[in-house]
């Protein structure tokens, strides 16, 4: 009986070390197909601006506000469309917010998360100018990878004042 115990354990153990040297070699970050883009929260705040109207392409999450079409531009931004002519849909403009997933718009106020922050942007006569009105810091967790190990290494080893914005295939 102690015999086979012993084995046993000895199995167990030879286990344990493979399936250990397995993961250690699967979770390294030097092998990882994403990277994160950074930004320090002064850069991510300073970031939220609008510009002339950029070309769709990765669309997300949409919102119907009034004669307007607001699409969310994953983890970039959002475009604004004028729907006053359904026949003649037109890009307006575009609302650089980093890290931007989800957005909802209540009385001419655009409610959009900013990486780990939910802003709200007051669109000025119908998205003539922006302006940040509120911001909520570090009330969403950072921006995942698509690899999900990623995120725990580089969290963990991320400088205080940075933080994950998106991620992007590995150029390597």
């Amino acid at each position: 009986m102690k015999i086979r115990n012993s084995i046993f354990g000895l199995i167990c153990l030879a286990g344990a070390i493979a399936l250990i040297s397995i993961m250690a070699f699967q979770f390294n970050p030097n092998q990882s197909r994403y990277e994160p883009i950074l930004m320090t929260r002064a850069e991510m705040e300073a970031s939220v601006v609008i510009y002339d109207a950029q070309p769709i392409e990765s669309p997300g999450k949409i919102w119907i506000y009034n004669d307007f079409i607001l699409l969310i531009e994953k983890y970039r931004g959002i475009h604004i469309l004028d729907n006053s002519d359904p026949e003649a849909l037109e890009v307006v403009a575009f609302i650089q917010v980093d890290g931007c997933t989800d957005l909802a718009m209540k009385d001419g106020i655009i409610y959009a998360n900013n990486a780990v922050d939910i802003i709200a942007i007051d669109g000025k006569t119908n998205f003539g100018s922006i302006e940040v009105v509120s911001r909520n810091r570090n009330v969403l967790p950072m921006v995942a990878s698509v690899e999900e190990w990623n995120d725990y290494y580089y969290i963990n080893q991320l400088p205080s004042d940075m933080i994950i914005v998106r991620w992007i295939p590995n150029q390597d």
